[in-house]
């Protein structure tokens, strides 16, 4: 049976929801235990038909607590080893971030300054000095990545993880996040081709695919969330396209059966707005798309309030700080502006119902570049944005940005600058439904693929629970494995030795 032909048959829902042939032990390995939010569904559906799930994560800390699963009796949470314990153990984590700190040398990223910094942060020197050095590695990243690359190929499975794997008895191994720079969870994806059990991996955000590292070892299946996302794990990771499923975004099941909890009037009330005027929502962004956000929202503002349509002049704005990104936020007040508010009550990373009242009750969302824009279509609502150039780097020199763009299909509507995007503003407060269509048919294409009424996390648990009945068979280490690795002691030992950490 081929991923394409369990996908058609994922979208049977009766067949979705029937008896298990045998009950399945499933090691999700999830880096840190925040990461099963994108998926509770999931695990949901897997232990509700008698499977287990084993939660592996770097630090076991408070279990379950502050996740969506409750006390579930078939989840189950342990510590996994994170670190190498063999002869290859500094090499191979040197190798892989040179490696990630390569991909960014590749044309895909010839804009990507600010994502190429970031991944240098994570470089070891050495690699960083030896580039520098020498411009052709630049010139020539792809070709000297595709070496890498058989590097990688050609290094051993770690007895350890092996024997960590073994322990748990999985009938299937999932990863995520996978793509995080240098990534150990590389070793596990090696580990189970190793001993024969099929692994997955599953991109926990829309933007792992093109931001982070690469998919260094290729699993037996990627489950992606759309036909853009399948483009990156293939023509940016080297995926074989037959291995790429397309299931849609799970993380939003909950998000999208959730209903307004309040009145307009009972929501504009606490924050001071009026409940007769539109309210545009200001959604802000991550550190790193924007780290000093306040005064672009205070020009924003300002810049609303000094147009001649008073229909848009007068608009309530209500300002929601990015969920990590609240400190800066702690210590100000947009009292001196009239109509506007900022939102100080909790928010939730997942199916927050705040998040969903303001969208409900808002007429569009605005923000740089945020998956909060992800949120409001699901939401039915179109976003906004200007671009800002003090902000390029995380606006459009990101790759994952274009996705949501109108021109590509999405219902991201941008401006060139600040008079063009007050004329998006005017068009969007008085509340044409064209903006509900441009919302759902970015579900349609992103987040729903298969229909946006199914739930996705029954389609993905459905192909997970399939994948654990393949049968598979352990990988040997080809002939060519051997001298490479005779050859890799001799020539790299000496010169990785440079940028490796002192163990004092």
């Amino acid at each position: 049976m081929t991923a394409e032909t369990t996908v058609s048959d994922q979208l049977d829902t009766g067949a979705a929801e029937g008896p298990a042939r045998r009950r399945l032990r499933i090691l999700f390995l999830v880096h840190n235990l925040g990461k099963t939010r994108h998926f509770d569904g999931v695990i949901d559906r897997l232990t509700g038909r008698g499977h287990t799930v084993i939660l592996a994560a770097a630090a076991k800390r408070n279990g379950l607590k502050g996740t969506g699963l409750g006390s579930s009796r078939r989840v189950e949470v342990v510590a996994c080893p994170t670190h190498r314990v063999d002869r290859w153990r500094h090499m191979a984590t040197q190798l892989r971030l040179g490696r990630d700190y390569l991909r960014y040398f590749e044309p895909a990223y010839a804009r990507a300054g600010k994502l190429a910094e970031r991944a240098a942060s994570y470089t070891p020197e050495i690699w960083k000095a030896r580039i520098e050095r020498h411009p052709w590695i630049r010139r020539h990243a792809a070709a000297v990545g595709g070496a890498l690359d058989l590097v990688e190929a050609a290094l051993p499975s770690d007895r350890y993880f092996e024997l960590f794997i073994k322990y748990h008895e999985p009938d299937l191994v999932i990863v995520t996040p996978l793509v995080d720079f240098g990534s150990y969870q590389t070793d596990y994806v090696k580990a189970a081709h190793r001993l024969g059990i099929p692994v997955a991996f599953t991109p926990f955000s829309w933007d792992n695919l093109t931001n982070r590292g690469l998919i260094r070892v290729a699993p037996d299946r990627v489950f992606v969330w759309n036909e853009a996302q399948k483009r990156e794990a293939v023509d940016l990771h080297g995926m074989p396209a037959d291995r790429v499923v397309i299931t849609g975004a799970a993380r939003f099941d909950d998000f999208m059966e959730l209903t307004p909890s309040t009145s307009r009037e009972a929501f504009c009330a606490p924050l001071g707005l009026d409940p007769a005027r539109p309210i545009l929502l200001y959604g802000c962004s991550s550190p790193f798309v924007a780290p000093r956000e306040v005064e672009f929202v205070r020009q924003w503002i300002a810049a609303i309030r000094g147009n001649a349509d008073p229909l848009l002049r007068d608009a309530g704005i209500l300002v929601r700080p990015h969920p990590v990104h609240t400190d800066q936020w702690n210590d100000v007040s947009l009292a001196d502006l009239p109509g506007v508010a900022i939102w100080r009550q909790p928010t939730a990373m997942n199916t927050d119902q705040g998040l969903f009242d303001s969208l409900h009750h808002a007429v569009a969302l605005v923000g740089l570049n945020t998956s909060a824009m992800l949120e409001a279509a699901a939401a039915g609502r179109a976003s906004f944005t200007v671009l800002a150039p003090e902000f390029a780097g995380g606006q459009e020199d990101t790759l994952h940005f274009h996705h949501l763009r109108r021109e590509n299909g999405g219902a991201l509507v941008v401006a060139r600058d600040m008079t063009e995007h007050l004329q998006h503003l005017q068009f969007a407060v008085t509340g044409d439904r064209k903006l509900e269509r441009w919302a759902r048919g970015l579900v349609n294409s992103f987040i729903r693929p298969h229909g946006i009424g199914g739930r996705v996390d029954r389609i993905l648990a459905r192909g997970l629970e399939e994948m654990a009945f393949e049968q598979k068979r352990a990988r040997r280490p080809a002939l060519w494995h051997y001298p490479v690795r005779g050859l890799l002691r001799v020539a790299l030992s000496g010169y990785l030795k440079q940028g490796r950490p002192s163990s004092s």
